[in-house]
């Protein structure tokens, strides 16, 4: 009996033992929010075990969940939560007790000296196992102030990058790292978006007189089809060094865009932001108010074309502005008064309203994201347009255990209507330089045309009626855009992945713009208008095999391998027709032209095969030593000379885990030295190999007729190939509550690819040649500080500074300079031995003490010489963020010190009396009439002679010395007061969290550069350093609300 007993008991046992053992064997749901520090969810963090290789990505709401399998549920585990830009924190769970929920809360990170960095070809590495200088920027850094074109908002936040925005709504922004590489080619960084290259094409404005297909205006660049809020993050490689693995395209840098993901969770996660900013010019020229149009005093109105006096003058050198009646172009003995603000009236308070709507979601095996965007931009120009819809669907499957498939598609249709024209002839701002202070532009905006139809102006030899060039002047452009990529990983082992990868972009523009008749710039007035089109379309294509290997040989070596080819095609095609003058006004058609229309139509296509490796070796996490090498065959070089072979070498050594003594030693926490040697280059234009030919629009009989281009084919030509070498120092203080990032490089670029000018007896104007070399020279420093910290208050600070000096060392043997380009008469050069970026013009006669020599009591044209260099001396920029529990103060100042600049607006805008300076000498009140320049004859005699005002500042006519600037300049970037909401009240709202901020950009600029913005952009181009009546750069100012329901 007692057996029996004993038995059962036994049995009981085992049987309450039983739901133990299968809680044990059951999976673990790990599940949870991460929220900032103030409780806003934050997205695309990685929330992982690393040991069991499980993890999950946190959606728009913040939340995530993933599951461990029963077999590995067992004991515990440690669960890593990370995402660029933020503190990394570490939790440890129990599994195989039931679902578990772990909640992180992670702060900003103001080192850059530690955590995840995207880097080259898209992988994500830890920081403090480069070799190179890679910085990044998240997008709760990025999308401060809610500018729409992405790049601009890195301005002033990454050292060694130089931006130059547009004062042009919707224009090109110019992106320079660590300088010019190309003497005359391409030194844009290329942009790299989930992995896939896409174009940054564009069409800037002609800023030195536009054509008839142009018109002078900037399009933009396409780098601003991003929607800002698809952005998770973006990561600047700073030169070859970094970028070696892209080959022929890494010479400039790369741009790596990161987009926002779906995660896992049990519901959708919405996000929901809108944006409105409103926007006024920054900058205006400070005009005189006492004299109107006229010269030598005089004015009287009669047709405007010279018919009465001085009236067909556009210039403000006429009687003084004190009420007495006059025939004006507003009718027969008008007051002649000033109307001060004629000019700062003509421009409208822009409007610029943005919205975006995200979905977010997953399981185990899915994730997707879905946004919505709009965009609607009124400029400040009268009747000027912009609007944007973008589209992203983005999602991952885990077809099995081992196989993930990626897809993305991103649609954007850009539409801009009446952008004004750029730079001189075609620039609004030009005729507010050549202008009488007299006109009212009230009167230009009521009544545009006259009883006959024809345009009503107060200047008909040399201006169109700026409200009639932009109403009765259309313009429409429409770019639509398709990026669409795929990728199929297959993860044989847990080391090793291989993928296959594929992207395109593609995008078709069109432009059309309309001239009414009687426009003195783009129609002939013997007809009845003009008009032109232009259709660019253009592909690219990469398809990758990508092989990554990560495995740990022993406890202490870790070895990452990379192996992969890629094949890279690229196509465009270009059409255009344009004629000065129509037969039948307001049709616009090249069946109704009157004159025999001009027409252009081409097209490219270019391939390029790569292979590449990459092999690092870290030991014991505190060295690191990585090689490089790719080799690229490119369609656009001879078959002797197609290949090129590109090799990278890079360590690092944490100096602060080699020598853990170092620790501590004056507050020092983290130590890094760093080094880094890589070769890159870049092929040649299509079509550089041999002569091609090109159409006209006239015939020979019935036959077509066709020409040689002006340049003469080279097939010899080799690729151009740059040297860089790189070393770097990394710090840590005070547990890295301060730290810098400094680096030195140096770079050269050889076998430069450059059009020569030949004998035109050839039948040719130049030739493609391998010639010259640019050296490229400099320092950066990243210093990052948190000066002040306490429960819910803190001040970031980061500050950072570069300078680089970029020389021409040597072009074609006998050849001393190149034009890049230039305006009346003063010139951008690359000259031999000099700074790129040389402004060449005529000075100012002087003698020997540097006193003017004087003829007639007039400074006297000297010969042309170098002026000064378009490169800055340092740029800069200072953030600071100031959090009070649910209240955050941003703001930047942003700073390119030295440089030069010329000003064709001062130029002009002293030769016509307009500018507040001309009034000097011009009545009894300034010199007892007239100016008696300082200055000496030409035998060394002072100047006694009196010149009028009018005389004085009209000889200064291509005197271009006394117009180039230091083009130093200082702004307030940006400037963000947001609240977050407490939960209660987002509650309320049936929302989780929501935020609201004042937002401000471009609030103030501080410069010595008289009269205009010193930061000014026509295109992408290497021709900068020259002001022609460019619009400033808007102020603004406004509001963003974020909502996650």
């Amino acid at each position: 009996m007692r057996a029996v007993r004993l038995r059962l008991l036994a049995a009981l046992a085992l049987f309450g033992l039983l739901p133990a053992t299968l809680a044990a064997q059951q999976a673990t749901l790990v599940s949870g929010v991460v929220t900032s520090e103030a409780g806003q969810p934050l997205s695309s963090v990685q929330v992982a075990i690393p040991t069991l290789g499980v993890g999950a990505i946190t959606r728009e709401d913040g939340r995530y969940s993933f599951t461990v399998a029963a077999e590995r549920a067992r004991g515990t585990a440690s669960v890593v939560a990370r995402r660029i830009g933020l503190q990394q924190k570490t939790a440890t769970i129990t599994l195989g007790q039931g679902p578990v929920t772990l909640n992180f809360t992670l702060a900003a990170s103001v080192s850059q000296l530690e955590g995840l960095v995207v880097t080259a070809l898209g992988q994500t590495r830890e920081k403090s196992q480069l070799g190179t200088a890679v910085q990044s920027v998240t997008s709760d850094q990025l999308n401060t102030t809610h500018d729409p074109n992405v790049v601009n908002q890195l301005a002033g936040k990454v050292s060694g990058v130089v931006i130059t925005g547009a004062g042009t709504q919707g224009g090109s922004v110019n992106v320079r790292v660590r300088g010019f590489t190309s003497i005359t080619g391409n030194n844009n960084p290329l942009y790299v978006v989930d992995g896939v290259p896409i174009s940054n094409g564009g069409r800037g404005g002609d800023p030195s007189g536009a054509s008839n297909l142009d018109n002078g205006r900037d399009f933009g660049s396409a780098i601003s089809d991003i929607n800002p809020e698809d952005v998770e993050n973006i990561s600047v490689l700073k030169g070859p060094n970094a970028a070696a693995l892209y080959g022929s395209r890494a010479a400039n840098g790369v741009v790596l865009i990161t987009t926002k993901k779906g995660g896992v969770s049990s519901r959708v996660a919405t996000q929901i932001t809108a944006s409105n900013t409103w926007d006024r010019p920054s900058i205006l020229p400070d005009y005189q108010n006492l004299y109107g149009q006229g010269s030598g005093g005089q004015f009287k109105y009669v047709d405007g074309q010279g018919g009465g006096i001085q009236d067909g003058n556009d210039q403000s050198f006429g009687p003084r502005l004190d009420g007495r009646l006059i025939d004006q172009f507003t009718g027969p003995q008008q007051p002649w008064v000033a109307h001060p603000d004629n000019v700062k009236n003509f421009f409208n308070t822009g409007q610029t309203r943005d919205g975006n709507i995200a979905f977010s979601g997953g399981s185990d095996r899915t994730s997707a994201r879905l946004s919505l965007g709009g965009e609607n931009v009124d400029g400040i120009i009268p009747n000027s347009f912009l609007r944007k819809v973008t589209a992203l669907a983005n999602g991952s499957l885990n077809v099995t255990d081992k196989v993930t498939a990626t897809g993305a598609l991103n649609y954007v249709r850009n539409t801009g209507q009446n952008r004004p024209g750029v730079g001189y002839n075609s620039g609004i701002l030009e005729q507010f330089v050549w202008f009488g202070r007299q006109v009212d532009t009230d009167v230009l905006k009521a009544k545009m045309t006259d009883e006959n139809g024809n345009l009503f102006n107060w200047n008909y030899n040399f201006h169109n009626n700026p409200y009639w060039l932009q109403y009765e002047n259309p313009e429409k452009d429409v770019r639509d855009r398709t990026i669409v990529s795929g990728s199929l990983a297959w993860r044989p082992v847990d080391w090793v992945t291989a993928t296959v990868r594929s992207g395109t972009d593609f995008y078709r523009y069109n432009i059309d713009q309309q001239f009414a008749a009687g426009n003195l710039n783009f129609s002939d007035p013997n007809y009845a208008g003009a008009f032109s089109y232009l259709r660019d379309v253009s592909s690219e294509n990469n398809t990758d095999l990508l092989i990554l290997a990560n495995r740990s040989v022993t406890s202490r070596l870790v070895l990452n391998g990379t192996l992969g080819g890629n094949v890279r095609n690229q196509s465009t095609s270009t059409e255009g027709v344009g004629t000065a003058g129509i037969s039948v006004p307001n049709i616009y058609n090249v069946s109704n032209a009157a004159i025999t229309p001009s027409n252009v139509q081409f097209f490219s296509n270019r391939r390029v095969n790569s292979v590449y490796g990459a092999a690092s070796f870290t030991w014991d996490e505190w060295f690191t030593v990585e090689g490089t090498a790719r080799n690229d065959w490119s369609s656009t070089l001879p078959p002797g000379n197609n290949s090129y072979f590109y090799p990278s070498v890079n360590s690092s050594v944490v100096l602060t885990e080699a020598v853990p003594a170092l620790k501590g030693m004056g507050g020092l926490s983290y130590a890094k030295l760093r080094g880094a040697y890589a070769q890159v280059g870049a092929d040649a234009a299509p079509y550089q190999l041999r002569s091609t030919y090109q159409g006209f629009s006239q015939k020979f009989g019935a036959n077509p007729l066709y020409t040689l281009t002006n340049t003469l084919a080279n097939a010899d030509l080799k690729p151009e190939r740059t040297r860089s070498t790189e070393g770097g120092l990394e710090l840590g203080f005070g547990d890295n509550r301060l730290t810098v990032d400094m680096s030195l490089y140096d770079k050269t670029t050889s076998d430069q690819i450059i059009n020569l000018a030949v004998s035109s007896a050839s039948g040719f104007t130049s030739r493609s040649v391998n010639a010259g070399k640019i050296q490229n020279k400099g320092f950066e420093a990243l210093v990052s500080v948190v000066p002040f910290r306490r429960n819910t208050t803190e001040w970031t600070s980061t500050f950072n500074f570069s300078s680089n000096r970029g020389r021409v060392v040597e072009l074609y043997p006998g050849l001393q300079t190149i034009v890049l380009g230039g305006t009346w008469s003063a010139t951008v050069e690359a000259r031999a031995g000099e700074p790129y970026g040389t402004i060449r013009g005529y000075g100012i006669k002087k003698d020997a003490n540097g006193n003017w020599i004087l003829a007639g009591g007039l400074p006297q044209r000297d010969t042309l010489q170098v002026l000064g260099n378009v490169q800055p001396n340092w740029v800069g920029g200072w953030n600071n963020t100031f959090r009070f529990g649910n209240v955050s103060i941003g703001a930047l100042l942003d700073t390119h010190q030295g440089g030069k600049l010329f000003s064709v607006t001062n130029m002009f805008g002293e030769y016509t009396g307009v500018l507040a300076n001309t009034v000097q000498g011009r009545e009894v009140d300034w010199d007892n009439p007239g100016i008696v320049v300082p200055g000496v004859t030409s035998k060394g005699t002072p100047n006694t002679t009196t010149v009028t005002s009018e005389d004085y500042f009209q000889s200064f006519f291509r005197l271009h010395e006394r117009y180039v600037y230091d083009a130093s300049y200082t702004k307030l970037r940006e400037l963000r007061i947001g609240y977050e909401l407490p939960t209660s009240w987002a509650n309320r709202m049936y929302a989780q969290s929501a935020n609201i901020a004042l937002v401000g950009r471009n609030l103030k600029t501080w410069t010595k550069v008289p009269n205009i913005d010193p930061e000014f952009n026509y295109s992408t181009t290497n021709y900068q350093g020259m002001e022609f009546a460019t619009l400033p750069n808007p102020r603004s100012l406004g509001f963003n609300i974020r909502i996650t329901p």
